[in-house]
């Protein structure tokens, strides 16, 4: 693939030439040129390929959803760089799940009061974290939302109910973000 940058031949060149390549502009002032794509006959996609396509159809469903949204536009502006548009944020952020990278229960006795750390990023936002805590049986304890810390990776669980059997305890988070994307981890407390 080439690039043209203010070339005064080919500025403005948009397009097919023949079969052979076809130049393409784009908002930032480039010029690409590239080989034309050959369509293939019948193509026979695996099933993980299949399931690909679909989640990127849904993401562009998503992404044209927030053009046509002025609270969600204003929400991915401040993203947004040279070259790039609204609809490519929406767009990465649709395709990109947030990601729990880990849950600390040292600080986690059973009592009331005691806090669960969890860690979790998102391109763009996490815009809930539920937290939920289960007996070893698998009998729910309690649920309910952390709260972010100010440096925006950490999120602080304080339980409110009393938890006597702690050892076997089981504790997953589940993390959303703005697209509606969700994230598990599930880990067990074996102190």
């Amino acid at each position: 693939m080439a690039k043209s940058e203010n070339n005064e031949v080919m500025y403005g060149a948009r397009g097919k030439v023949g079969n052979l390549v076809i130049f393409k502009n784009f908002a930032n002032g480039k010029t690409v040129i590239s080989k034309v794509q050959r369509k293939r006959e019948n193509p026979v996609y695996s099933e993980d390929q299949e399931i690909a396509k679909e989640r990127f159809r849904e993401g562009v469903i998503y992404a044209k959803g927030v053009i046509e949204d002025p609270i969600l536009r204003a929400f991915y502006k401040p993203f947004v760089k040279p070259g790039s548009s609204i609809y490519n944020m929406a767009l990465a952020d649709f395709c990109k799940p947030p990601e729990i990278k880990a849950i600390d229960t040292e600080n986690y006795q059973g009592a009331t009061g005691d806090v669960i750390t969890i860690r979790a990023t998102d391109n763009f936002a996490i815009v809930s974290l539920k937290v939920f805590i289960f007996k070893a049986e698998g009998t729910l304890i309690e649920t309910a939302a952390a709260v972010k810390k100010p440096n925006g990776k950490d999120w602080v669980y304080t339980a409110t109910i009393s938890n006597e059997a702690v050892a076997g305890t089981v504790v997953k988070v589940q993390a959303t973000d703005t697209p509606g994307n969700v994230s598990e981890l599930v880990q067990p407390i074996t102190g």
